[in-house]
């Protein structure tokens, strides 16, 4: 989770104290000076008893089968938990996310089996935010109000009673620090996308390329999509990591940023192209347009509009135009994080 290092880091500049936990990690490790630890390893803590009272423990998209079981060992010693909501932990899956690709389909099976997971994910998430708000020991934050929204319709609860916040994702110290400088063309568009997950819609890309074959595009993913689908001629896949630090140069190679969603929380990727400043295009949604609604370099694209032709007037309007730096930077993201962790440590 880039979204969660890159508060790390910053948590490291303001000297707080702290250890990631990775459900996944096989062994403990340092990553850019922040030590991360095995799901076992802070078994180990808590058998040992070395989680204090003084300790605040920060869930991001907490879930059922992991943070739940160790937050329910801890609650009442330590002093507060913070649950970040990012999306699918809190939301019906076979409502909120668009079907998948036909060589991904689920089986009929399979969709009652999610309904089901879901049933018991939301279930047991509304009664634990509960019991944790009923001893004080609970703060929630959602990255965006849309979040907010269909967390409550679908956990079917009202937070009004929580200690609630609505924090953004920050976007990335290096998109923040510099401005767009477009450079030598690699192609004109660029997408950074997942291929096979539908919600992030490739297949409007691949659309918008044939509908535009005398313009080129450059998507850097990977996945077994375009084994089972066709490639425009005008279209090249990358399939490798761009390191945050690199990614600035990367985008002064390309003219637009061409990233249609179907479902977003809040779409960090596409919220960093803008902040940079390269002319983007995304998905006329309600969360996008909590986003990116007011940037002056952001096109809000219907459906329609990556099954046609492109509207030279649309470019026009994007291009050249100046990006809001303030909206994901550290002041108005994580440095509110901050505040809310010490103000946590002084009561």
């Amino acid at each position: 989770m880039t979204y969660v290092h890159s508060r790390n880091l910053i948590y490291l500049k303001h000297k707080l104290k702290f250890k990631v936990v990775s459900m996944e990690a096989k062994s403990n490790y340092t990553f850019e000076e922040v030590d991360v630890i095995t799901k076992r390893s802070f078994e180990s803590l808590i058998d040992m008893k070395k989680i204090s009272s003084d300790d605040v423990i920060i869930c991001h998209a907490p879930n059922l089968r992991n943070h739940l079981k160790l937050v329910n060992l801890i609650y009442k010693s330590v002093k507060k938990i913070i649950f970040i909501f990012h999306g699918h932990e809190v939301l019906r899956i076979n409502e909120y996310y668009p079907p998948n690709y036909k060589f991904k389909r689920t089986n009929i099976f399979k969709k009652l089996l999610i309904e089901t997971y879901d049933f018991l994910k939301l279930k047991v998430m509304r009664n634990f935010l509960h019991k944790l708000n009923k001893f004080n020991k609970i703060e929630v934050v959602f990255v965006s109000k849309w979040m907010l929204e269909n967390a409550e319709k679908s956990l079917k609860m009202n937070f009004k009673n929580f200690k609630t916040h609505i924090i953004n994702n920050n976007a990335n110290f290096h998109v923040i620090s510099k401005n767009y400088s477009k450079e030598k063309s690699l192609a004109d568009f660029i997408t950074v996308r997942p291929l096979d997950d539908s919600k992030y819609a490739i297949d409007q890309v691949v659309s918008f390329a044939y509908k535009n074959p005398n313009y080129t595009f450059h998507i850097y993913g990977k996945g077994d999509y375009f084994i089972h689908n066709s490639k425009p001629s005008n279209m090249n896949i990358i399939n490798e990591f761009i390191h945050p630090k690199d990614f600035p140069n990367l985008l002064n190679q390309y003219k637009y940023a061409l990233m249609p969603t179907r479902l977003d929380a809040q779409g960090v990727m596409m919220c960093e192209m803008a902040v940079y400043g390269i002319p983007t295009i995304t998905s006329d949604l309600e969360v996008c347009k909590e986003m990116l609604g007011n940037f002056k370099n952001v096109y809000l694209a219907s459906q329609s509009f990556f099954e046609n032709k492109v509207n030279e007037e649309i470019l026009q309007e994007i291009s050249n135009q100046k990006s809001d730096k303030r909206k994901f930077d550290i002041d108005n993201t994580v440095q509110r994080e901050i505040k809310i962790l010490l103000e946590i440590k002084e009561a």
